[in-house]
């Protein structure tokens, strides 16, 4: 645990804490803005650093004496980033509720907020930074929006109980005359502070509970590839290194002895490539440096490797070369267990974070409300009535090369032993089961209704009787 100015303290995996029944000074705001910003703020830009491009090589000193001073950059931290969250949310997770009515007006919200655009963002940045948060606000119009915040300007305080609960989000932002504003949101109310942490102006709070949700991509939030940045930066260096010693081979120095060799020989040297001398004792050639091109290169594989390792990503060039170009899907599966592992930990955070989300917006919308048959079924039954929050079905599927064949086999297997849902949901090709099922009732109907109408039982004779009459 870390102290920071005023009351406030920062945990080893970098939540911050405020005593539960204090209320937020100027000093203990200013504590907590000025950690975030010049403590995390140091990992958070060099994480975005790396993951745009910019590696630690770059900034390295000139080398002495016009030597060949190659900056080579091999960007893992992008490749893993995006690899690893195509792979955990490239298909669009499912989010729905049972209530055919309540489900509708979930994905009205989703589709007006990008929800799900905004949702893969989230997931890169936390894979980045370690952390993220949703931000929920009121437009004009009385609608309830969802933003995204960086950590970078951004912060929840929880207080210092077990449950660490959240007690206040806090956005800030620094003007071109580096002067800092910003607001603070409880579960109460809100309020605008200006560069010396002082109150500006009260807001209107119209939310029942702190208007923001933490995302994380792992307990310690730590980003996708912090445990990795020495390897990269060591094959960053190496193929640097290399390159250096390839433009030193060209430029390598011609040494002549017992010759006299004038300009014009020179000049024939340099457009012909040959050199005759007169002396006998002549001896001309160019003075080669060591190789170590053997070793740099079972250098640089060996990092490369252990890059993969570490990080716990699949290489997915590697699975498309050699012997695992025609591996099965199964086995390339049994190649990214280790990714599996990392995707099924994050989605199990992003499940709790968008379940807190969304019990925000249905206390303050009529999103979701339980049936009236649920309500008076409840009663009867002395059952408390259930949070539609916890109703919440959040399907995440790994973005896998699949078998649409064996899939379609396996649904049809599980005919009569599961429901229509769960069945459906065994298809990737199937984005929302619900939304299936309704087509597929609709389709029947229209099956039905038409060979009603095309049924010969249903045609008028009474003109054909007459005229046999």
């Amino acid at each position: 645990m870390t102290a920071v100015q005023g009351k406030g303290s920062v945990t080893d995996n970098d939540v911050f804490i405020y005593p539960k029944e204090s209320e937020l000074s100027a000093d203990d705001l200013r504590g907590f803005v000025e950690y975030n910003g010049n403590t995390l703020g140091k990992h958070y830009k060099e994480n975005i650093g790396m993951y745009k491009g910019h590696y630690p090589i770059l900034d390295q000193d000139a080398k002495p004496m016009n030597k060949p001073d190659n900056r080579i950059v091999i960007n893992f931290a992008k490749y893993i980033t995006d690899i690893f969250n195509g792979f955990f949310i490239g298909i669009p997770p499912q989010i729905t509720l049972d209530n055919e009515s309540n489900n509708g007006n979930l994905q009205a919200f989703n589709n007006a907020n990008s929800f799900v655009d905004k949702l893969s963002e989230v997931a890169k940045q936390t894979s980045i930074y370690g952390r993220s948060y949703m931000f929920l606000y009121q437009n004009e119009d009385s609608q309830t929006k969802v933003a995204i915040s960086a950590p970078t300007n951004s912060f929840i305080i929880y207080d210092d109980t077990v449950a660490q609960e959240p007690l206040y989000f806090v956005r800030y932002t620094v003007d071109e005359d580096n002067k800092m504003s910003g607001t603070v949101y409880s579960a109460t109310d809100a309020y605008s502070f200006d560069d010396s942490y002082k109150v500006v102006e009260t807001l209107t709070q119209l939310f029942k509970a702190v208007p923001a949700i933490e995302f994380i991509e792992n307990e310690e939030r730590l980003g996708a590839f912090d445990s990795v940045k020495t390897i990269m930066n060591a094959i960053n260096s190496a193929l640097s290194q290399k390159a250096n010693d390839v433009a030193a081979i060209a430029d390598a120095y011609f040494f002549a002895k017992g010759a006299e060799i004038s300009e014009d020989d020179f000049r024939g040297l340099a457009d012909n490539r040959v050199l005759t001398t007169d002396s006998a004792d002549a001896d001309a050639k160019f003075l080669e440096r060591p190789n170590g091109d053997g070793t740099q290169e079972n250098l640089v594989n060996r990092l490369e490797d252990k890059l993969f390792l570490t990080a716990m990503v699949s290489n997915l060039n590697d699975l498309d070369s050699g012997a695992q170009s025609s591996a099965s899907g199964y086995s390339i599966e049994l190649r990214m267990q280790a990714m599996r592992g990392l995707a099924s930990n994050k989605e199990r955070k992003y499940t709790s974070a968008m379940r807190d989300l969304y019990r925000i917006v249905f206390n303050i919308t009529d999103l979701a409300k339980p049936s009236v048959v649920k309500k008076v079924t409840n009663a009867i039954m002395g059952k408390q009535q259930p949070e539609p929050a916890d109703e919440l079905k959040f399907q995440f599927t790994r973005n896998l090369p699949k078998n649409v064949a064996d899939e379609a086999s396996t649904a049809k297997t599980l005919e009569g032993i599961v429901s229509k849902q769960t069945q459906l949901s065994v298809l990737s090709i199937v984005d929302n089961p619900t939304d299936e099922i309704d087509r597929m009732a609709s389709e029947q109907k229209d099956a039905a209704q038409q060979a009603v109408d095309n049924n010969p039982a249903n045609y008028d004779f009474q003109g054909v009787s007459d005229e046999k009459d």
